[in-house]
């Protein structure tokens, strides 16, 4: 400051000597000049020395505002008073910097000073850092099938998930299915197979059989039903001598008397003593 005071009185009473001295007009012009150059430049050193040349106040400085309270310089060189002054850093997210915050994807973060939520580096960047990925990120099985990530962090498919409702029937719920007494049923979704109020018990309900069954042709012969819930026999099946008793000769027999006896050759029961 003190060689700048001197500097201005040289200045001066060089110029006056120079006036004195100076026979024509460009030499005052060039003067003007000088004069002119070093005004300027004590402005901007002024400038300088403050946060708010206009105010030639620095921020936090005390000031007084429009309505003379007393009050401090913002960072807008602006005269505020406490009342006034915002309650937040970030007044729309209503945080101030550093505080902690959520991100859009859920994450916790600190409040930056362009007022974002950015998480920290010590914040985890997934749901599963072993295989960094997210829940329910795609991701491949190990049996090479396309999969989502589940809670468990693990990666879950179309290969481990089970073919059947129910495993032990190889059946899905509501599927068809024979009951214990062999009658058509639904599978339930306590995986039992239970028959309708409407489900026949019989495949033949005429002839109160099923597929299968024993049975006695015509002809007395035993055979089996098929499928057209007919009885009949194999080639193999025998038939009767007599047919009327459904016994063959010399076979054993009751009489009308009640006494044992032996099928005859006129298909009659004979005692052995006659």
């Amino acid at each position: 400051m003190k060689y700048t005071f001197k500097l201005v009185a040289i200045l001066l009473t060089a110029s006056l000597f120079t006036l004195t001295a100076c026979k024509d007009d460009s030499d005052r012009d060039t003067i003007r000049k000088i004069f002119k150059q070093k005004k300027e430049q004590r402005k901007k050193d002024n400038d300088k020395k403050y946060d708010c040349p206009k105010l030639k106040l620095n921020f936090k400085d005390k000031c007084k505002t429009k309505t003379g309270k007393v009050g401090y310089v913002d960072k807008n060189c602006d005269c505020v008073t406490k009342n006034d002054a915002p309650k937040y850093d970030c007044e729309k997210i209503k945080k101030n910097v550093g505080d902690k915050c959520k991100t859009a994807t859920g994450k916790v973060g600190v409040v930056t000073k362009d007022c974002k939520c950015e998480t920290k580096d010590n914040t985890p960047k997934y749901d599963c850092e072993k295989i960094k990925k997210n829940v329910g990120d795609r991701c491949k099985t190990a049996a090479g099938t396309y999969g989502v990530v589940t809670k468990d962090c693990k990666c879950q498919g179309r290969d481990n998930t089970p073919k059947y409702d129910c495993e032990k029937l190889k059946l899905n719920v509501g599927d068809r299915c024979k009951t214990a007494a062999g009658t058509a049923g639904v599978v339930t979704k306590d995986c039992k197979c239970e028959g309708k109020d409407n489900t026949p018990k019989y495949d033949c309900e005429k002839i109160k059989m099923n597929i299968g069954d024993k049975c006695r042709t015509a002809t007395g012969a035993v055979g089996k039903i098929n499928k057209d819930c007919k009885c009949e026999t194999s080639s193999n099946t025998p038939t009767y001598d007599c047919k009327d008793l459904k016994k063959n000769i010399g076979d054993k027999c009751v009489t009308a008397s009640g006494a044992t006896g032996v099928v005859n050759k006129d298909c009659k029961c004979q005692t052995r003593g006659k």
